[in-house]
């Protein structure tokens, strides 16, 4: 099967799954590397303190790290897995993201997300943050209704917008964006709730790694309930061109860094079924089941990070191109 397929890389900024570093020029070194081998997208995540390993690790703040990362490569796509919008009000996010698209010609992607970890939320006292998940989807939602709203007005006495959450008054964002009609929303996650947020924003609907019979009835969920196209991207783990006692090692630890993400913790066996794992053949053999199910784009997170990087640039995505 050769079906066109985008690919994506999730940079790593954490220090996780391996990296040696957790700097700006480790991160910049596989956003380069990847544009070389023909990736058509990178990703960083968007916290203040480290989500992946401990807290008090480094990461590097989102917008700050994407922009200048566009700012040194050409081609490259450019999106956060997800970013959090109890950090910064959604009329301000459009600003960036519409500054941003400019200084890097286009290559902005807007991936939101209500934002899950709360110890970071907490320590640094963003009044926004609620424990109540769905009132933080809530305040996602008009978020998306302000950064559409504040990109598509072109009333001469400004954009107005009186919400539960937010509130704005004839607010002006020039210059619009250089993508039209504005950076393309990824809608991250597939909760019930997520799911209402993509068939009301989503250009793109990102979710987390799953069997393809399981994404496939999603989709055709999706599709039924949908008046519009849309494109899915799945997020995974790469790990590949290993013997099997070292992918269950390297499956182990992506376990351990990931267990305090998700209310019920990814076991072993969960990260063996549900990404890119085992030899060549394999890897494309599932990626051609996901393309049979109705995906458009994968982002992996390689393991280890840079070696993963350039195994799957060399020995799987030329396939699909």
């Amino acid at each position: 099967m050769t079906n066109k397929m985008e690919f994506g890389i999730r940079l790593t900024v954490q220090g996780e799954m391996g990296a040696t570093s957790s700097g700006f020029e480790y991160a910049l070194e596989m956003a380069r590397v990847a544009e070389d081998l023909g990736f058509s997208s990178v990703w960083i995540p968007d916290h203040v303190e480290n989500a992946h390993l401990d807290r008090s690790k480094p990461i590097l703040e989102y917008w700050t790290t994407m922009t200048a990362i566009g700012a040194k490569t050409n081609r490259v796509r450019l999106g956060g897995h997800s970013i959090n919008n109890t950090f910064r009000h959604p009329g301000l996010t459009t600003k960036i993201a519409c500054t941003m698209d400019h200084i890097t010609g286009g290559r902005v992607i807007l991936a939101p997300g209500s934002g899950w970890f709360a110890a970071e939320a907490k320590a640094y006292d963003f009044k926004e943050w609620s424990d109540d998940g769905l009132e933080r989807i809530a305040r996602l939602d008009e978020g998306l209704d302000i950064y559409r709203g504040l990109i598509e007005c072109e009333d001469e006495n400004g954009f107005s917008y009186d919400g539960r959450f937010y509130q704005l008054k004839d607010a002006f964002c020039y210059p619009k964006p250089e993508q039209k009609p504005y950076p393309p929303i990824w809608i991250a996650g597939d909760s019930p709730p997520t799911q209402e947020l993509m068939k009301k924003h989503g250009d793109v609907w990102f979710m987390y790694s799953k069997p393809p019979a399981q994404v496939k009835t999603l989709v055709e969920g999706m599709k039924a309930e949908m008046d519009r196209p849309f494109e899915v991207a799945i997020s995974t783990v790469g790990l590949a061109d290993k013997g099997p006692e070292e992918t269950r090692k390297w499956a182990e630890m992506y376990a351990e860094e990931r267990k305090h993400r998700f209310p019920i913790p990814p076991t072993v066996d969960d990260v063996m079924q549900s990404n890119l794992i085992g030899d060549v053949a394999q890897v494309r053999d599932r990626i051609d089941e996901w393309i049979d199910a109705g995906v458009n784009h994968i982002v992996f997170q390689p393991m280890p990070p840079m070696e993963g990087t350039r195994f799957f640039g060399e020995k799987i995505i030329h396939h699909y191109m």
